[in-house]
Order: structure tokens, then sequence, then C-alpha cells
């Protein structure tokens, strides 16, 4: 007797694709928690337990990557089994908040089992749903860098636009102050050349000043040897008068005692 086919409805197939998502983004790097999440995800958009096919097929429809190998999955499923199944709510299937399932909701296909009825089987349907779901998630996932990009785009433009209002406004700064530059270093060579011209003026008076003050060096000098001649030649003159005069006083003493 052949196997029955495993059949899922729209609503199974959401609820399973958004527990296979988020199982994965939850338990990062650990296969044994990951293997528990999707286990009991399944089980609460399905009502029910499956085999290890089942899952890797459920798993590959999602395009999750993981491998886990058979003694894992052996012993999760024995978990699951041993914890029984969890209680339903009344939202389920189809309504968690993971990654996967705010894409499956937009997904509005005929039901599987018409599907199967027109001959394609249920594992080829999971697996095309599966390929339209990823499609459209890459799409929005797209259209969401896109947007972010274009976000970006736009204040980098706004950035550059306030930084060539700034250049242009930091251009003019710099070339009024090359211009206040030249304007004062124009005014300070005048005034250099006119200290310059100054310096040369009172260099020549100075060169013209220790000349009269040599010439008057030595004018005085000649007047005072000039004095002192006279003074020595009056001097002499002095020294014979005086002579002179003892001589005569003499004279006049002999005189007078003779006299007497």
């Amino acid at each position: 007797m052949a196997r029955p086919v495993t059949r899922f409805t729209d609503d199974e197939l959401r609820g399973i694709l958004a527990a296979a998502a988020d199982a994965d983004a939850a338990a990062q790097g650990h296969n044994d928690d990951f293997l528990d999440r999707f286990i009991n995800g399944v089980a609460l958009s399905t009502g029910r337990l499956y085999g290890q096919p089942v899952y890797e097929r459920l798993l590959g429809a999602a395009g999750i990557v993981r491998r886990p190998s058979a003694q894992t999955w052996v012993k999760a499923i024995d978990r699951a089994r041993a914890r029984g199944l969890p209680p339903r709510p009344a939202n389920l299937p189809g309504t968690s908040t993971g990654p996967m399932s705010a894409l499956a909701s937009g997904v509005a296909a005929a039901p599987v089992t018409e599907a199967v009825a027109s001959g394609v089987s249920t594992d080829e349907l999971v697996a095309w749903k599966a390929r339209v779901q990823v499609a459209e998630a890459t799409a929005r996932d797209a259209y969401a860098r896109i947007a972010v990009l274009d976000a970006e785009r736009a204040g980098l433009i706004a950035r550059t636009a306030a930084a060539e209002g700034a250049a242009q406004l930091l251009t003019g700064q710099l070339e009024q102050a090359q211009r206040d530059h030249k304007d004062e270093t124009a005014a300070l060579l005048a005034r250099i050349d006119t200290l310059a011209g100054a310096l040369d003026r009172l260099s020549g008076m100075e060169r013209h000043l220790r000349l009269q003050t040599d010439q008057l060096r030595q004018e005085m000098s000649q007047q005072a040897q000039f004095y002192k001649g006279r003074a020595d030649a009056a001097e002499k003159a002095l020294a014979v008068e005086r002579s002179q005069t003892d001589a005569m006083r003499k004279v006049l003493g002999n005189r007078a005692t003779g006299a007497a």
C-alpha cells in the first residue's frame, strides 16, 4: 500500500515557513535548540508531529541550509514526542511575527488539495510556494535596501549641498583675507620705504654732524694751542718784567742806602 501524501493548507504552510525562519534566527549555531523550536512551530501550525524526512523537506522549501545529523534529528523528535503536542492558540496557524510570516501573509494561492487534484504533488507545491515567498522576500528586502539607499543618497546630497555652500563661503572668506593681506602688505611696504628714506636722511645728517664735529674739534684744538702759546708768551714777558722789577728795586735800594 502506497504511503499517503503529506498535505498542508495554505495557512499551515505559512505557519511552517514562519516557524522555520523564526527558529533559524533565534538559535544560530545551536542545532538542538533550532530543531526544538522548529518542530514545536510546525506542531503549532499543523497540530501534528512528523518524521525527519518531512521536516527536512520543509526546511529545504523554506530555504534553510542547516543540516543536523541523523542522531540530532532522532533526539529532537524524541523530545517533541515526550513533550506532546503544544496547545494551539485560536489565531494559529499563520500568525507568527517572524520574518517569513510577514511575507507569507501576502501569498494568495489555491488550496493545496486543489493543486494535488490537478496533478501537482504536495512537495512540489511546497517547494514552489517557498520559492515564490523567497523571491518576494528578496524583492521586498531589495526594495527596503533601495529605500535605505535612497534615504542615504538624499542625506548625502543634502550634506554635499551643505558642504558646497560652506566651501563657497570659505572660498569667499579666503579671497577677502587674501585681498586684505595684499592691502596690508602694500601699506607695510610703503611704510618701510618711508622709514628707509627717513633713515637715509638721518644717516646723511649724522655724517654731516660728524664732519662738523670733527672740524669744530680741530678748530678748538688750534685755538687752544694758539691761546696756550699766547699764555706761554705772556708768562715769559711777565717773568722778564718781574726780573726787571726786582733788578730796579735792588738798584733803587742801593741808591737809597748810599744817599743815607
